[in-house]
């Protein structure tokens, strides 16, 4: 075997990984349909009102729960953005460097 290698998980492993990805799966799910309804609500809620604004895009709700849960995530509160660890904070922003790096800017060179 080489570092590269994975072991093959037990029985046990198998099971505890497949619960734990259709929690996930599930999870999202429910987020992605929270970010469509809560767009929606807008759109409504500015038809009913007789405005005519541009409603409010899925982004900025996705965006929106992006910086709560990475506040979330540094231990800061997400009504202030106060009191996160900016050392946790660094390391997500670096995770989300590695993506693009590795995943969006090779796949470009290739």
């Amino acid at each position: 075997m080489t570092e590269n290698t994975c072991a093959i998980p037990t029985p046990e492993q198998r099971k505890y990984l497949e619960i734990r990805e259709a929690a996930e799966r599930a999870m999202l799910e429910k987020v992605y349909k929270a970010i469509d309804e809560a767009a929606a609500e807008v759109a409504d809620g500015f038809a009913k009102a007789g405005l005519e604004f541009e409603p409010t895009s899925r982004d900025y709700f996705a965006f929106a729960t992006q910086q709560v849960l990475f506040v979330r995530l540094c231990g800061g509160d997400p009504e202030t953005l106060k009191g996160g660890d900016a050392e946790i904070g660094q390391r997500i922003v670096n995770n989300g460097q590695h993506i693009i790096d590795h995943y969006w800017r090779r796949a470009d060179d290739g």
